[in-house]
C-alpha cells in the first residue's frame, strides 16, 4: 500500500481524483566522494555537493495547477497550467504562455511530487516499517537487504550504480488517508554509501512533504504573462535550412533547383 501510494504517477492520479490539494515539500539530496579531501588548488567541483530543494504545488478541482520551486543554488521555476494553456518562468525570468504538449503536464506533476518516492526507492531494500496508529507507519533501519517488491524500475544504464546502496542511518514515517491512497505526511532522513562509476560515493537524503487542503483549493487562474509567438521563417531561410539535405539529394555533379 505505501509503495503504491508514493509512486508520483499514482500520486497524482489519486490527488486529481480526490479534487486537488497543496502539497509541500523540502528536499536535500547530497552526494559526493566517500572521504574525499578539499582540492590542493582550491578549486570547487563543477556542480555542489548539496542541493536543497523547495516546492509548491496547488491542485484545483479541474487538475489546474501551480508548481513552485526553489532551491538554495538560487534556480528555480514557476509553471502554472490551465486549461489548454501553461505559463512557465525560470527564476527571474519573465512569464512566457504557450499550448500545452503532449504528456508534459505528467512530467511537471511527476517532477513535483517526486522527492518522497526518490528517497523511499533509495532506502527501500533496506527499511523495516512499522505501522502505528490509524493509518501510520513509521521507517528504521533494517537488518538485512532484501529485493525490491515488482513496480519498482530496475537497476540498469545509469540506474546500476543503485544495486550498490547500502543504508548507514536511516528514520522517517508517513501517514496515509482513510483510503490509503493519498500520503498526508512524509519523512524520511537517511545516509548511504555506494558506488557510482567505480568511484565510491557517500550521500545524504532528508525529505519532508505533506499535503493539505485536499478538495478545498481554491479555482487556479492564469497569471499575467506573454504570449509565445512563433515566428515564421522567410524564404532565404528556408533555403539556407535546407540547402544541405537539396545539395545531398542531388547528388555530386548536379545542381538543386533555385
Amino acid at each position: 500500500m505505501l509503495d503504491h501510494a508514493l509512486v508520483p504517477a499514482s500520486l497524482v492520479a489519486a490527488l486529481r481524483k480526490s479534487g486537488g490539494g497543496h502539497y509541500h515539500a523540502t528536499a536535500l539530496f547530497r552526494v559526493e566522494p566517500a572521504g574525499k579531501a578539499d582540492p590542493e588548488d582550491g578549486s570547487q567541483p563543477a556542480s555542489p555537493p548539496a542541493v536543497t530543494t523547495t516546492t509548491d504545488l496547488w491542485m484545483d478541482k479541474q487538475g489546474n495547477f501551480r508548481l513552485v520551486e526553489d532551491n538554495d543554488q538560487d534556480g528555480g521555476r514557476e509553471i502554472v497550467r490551465v486549461g489548454a494553456e501553461v505559463a512557465v518562468a525560470l527564476r527571474y525570468g519573465k512569464m512566457v504562455r504557450r499550448p500545452e504538449q503532449d504528456a508534459e503536464n505528467v512530467r511537471f506533476l511527476a517532477e513535483a511530487l517526486g522527492a518522497p518516492w526518490a528517497a523511499w526507492e533509495m532506502v527501500r531494500r533496506q527499511v523495516e516499517v512499522e505501522k502505528s496508529a490509524g493509518a501510520g507507519y513509521r521507517f528504521k533501519l533494517g537488518g538485512r537487504i532484501a529485493s525490491l517488491p515488482a513496480g519498482f524500475p530496475p537497476a540498469e544504464g545509469l540506474r546500476k550504480w543503485r544495486e550498490s546502496v547500502v543504508v548507514k542511518a536511516l528514520d522517517g514515517q508517513a501517514t496515509l488517508d482513510a483510503d490509503g491512497k493519498l500520503p498526508l505526511g512524509f519523512t524520511c532522513k537517511t545516509s548511504y554509501q555506494a558506488v557510482r562509476d567505480e568511484v565510491a560515493v557517500a550521500g545524504e537524503i532528508a525529505v519532508s512533504a505533506n499535503l493539505e487542503d485536499v478538495g478545498k483549493v481554491e479555482d487556479v487562474t492564469m497569471p499575467e504573462s506573454d504570449t509565445l509567438h512563433t515566428r515564421q521563417r522567410t524564404v532565404l531561410e528556408e533555403r539556407a535550412l535546407l540547402g544541405g539535405l537539396g545539395a545531398s539529394l542531388a547528388g555530386p555533379g548536379k545542381k538543386t533547383a533555385p
